[in-house]
């Protein structure tokens, strides 16, 4: 299975050209979408058990966990266990007011100096 179609599994989408066109959207803010995909099926037992789950946002061409349960006014609070999971990662991410972006990797400041 691609890349491509288990972005699309993990985050409960049907595989057809409208998702899988929204993929290759996504694809292009992530220098490393394998890895980053990768990194998220290590989440995915985890998103099964909870009330937190992936989603592909329209606006911006990212990966997001979201949780409905948030209230629209608040800004999502992450689980420990997603914290965990993206610093064993090194998962950069931008928290929202409803979600959360997953942004990639984080870049140590040796790599950002040269």
């Amino acid at each position: 299975m691609t890349t491509s179609n288990e972005l699309l599994r993990l985050c409960g989408y049907k595989q057809n050209s409208s998702s899988l066109h929204r993929v290759q959207q996504i694809k292009k803010n992530y220098s490393e979408f394998d890895k980053v995909v990768a990194a998220l099926l290590d989440l995915e037992s985890y998103l099964e058990h909870s009330d937190f789950y992936l989603s592909l946002k329209d606006d911006f061409d990212l990966i997001e966990i979201r949780n409905d349960l948030c209230n629209e006014d608040e800004f999502l609070i992450l689980d420990g266990e997603i914290v965990a999971w993206a610093n064993q990662h090194n998962i950069e991410f931008l928290e929202n007011i409803d979600h959360v972006s997953v942004l990639g990797f984080r870049h140590s400041e040796l790599e950002n100096e040269m």
